[in-house]
């Protein structure tokens, strides 16, 4: 048969920013982006993580008037936060509502990880909603999100692109010439 072994030449346009999503991401993504996150931690490391309960964060939200984010919820419902934020621990709704009370951080900011020796944190500034690092003698330093969501979704996508790896009381390293992003 003519043509049999022919391959039609098809062409095809690839927009140069791809399908760039417009706005934040949906409750549902949002969701799916915690189960990712804690799927691989699941996958990668050897950390016990308990299933937390949406009661534990009442408090906390109480306190804040409901200025807590609704993915932050939703990860402490799920992993009570026992994950790794880079180099970072995640910290419990207790651990949280602890710093909260005793105004380490001053009026609106939520430490949601901190470093074994409680000198490094990463905060949720909530009045902006932008997520920070925070050091003991300086204070508020580089954004490293603008938004939980938005900081979420960028760590997520560098832990399932292979970029990072668990040690074991470390967190999560960045993996050599891995190339991690926009965080500083």
């Amino acid at each position: 048969r003519p043509g049999e072994n022919q391959r039609s030449s098809m062409v095809v346009t690839v927009a140069e920013d791809g399908n760039r999503r417009v706005g934040g991401m949906t409750d549902a993504e949002a969701q799916q982006c915690v189960s990712d996150i804690i799927a691989w931690f699941k996958r990668s490391s050897d950390l016990e993580i308990s299933e937390g309960s949406e009661e534990s964060m009442q408090p906390l939200i109480k306190s804040l008037d409901g200025e807590v984010p609704e993915t932050l919820s939703y990860m402490v419902s799920q992993c009570n936060n026992e994950i790794w934020y880079g180099d970072k621990k995640g910290l419990t709704a207790e651990k949280i509502m602890d710093f909260v009370s005793d105004g380490k951080f001053g009026e609106g900011n939520l430490p949601i990880a901190s470093d074994e020796d409680e000198e490094w944190f990463i905060i949720l500034e909530t009045e902006t909603g932008e997520v920070k690092e925070w050091e003991e003698d300086d204070g508020l330093g580089d954004s490293l999100g603008g938004s939980y969501n938005d900081y979420l979704e960028e760590y997520r996508n560098s832990l399932l692109a292979g970029k990072f790896e668990y040690v074991e009381d470390c967190g999560c390293m960045e993996k050599a010439g891995a190339g991690g992003g926009n965080r500083k």
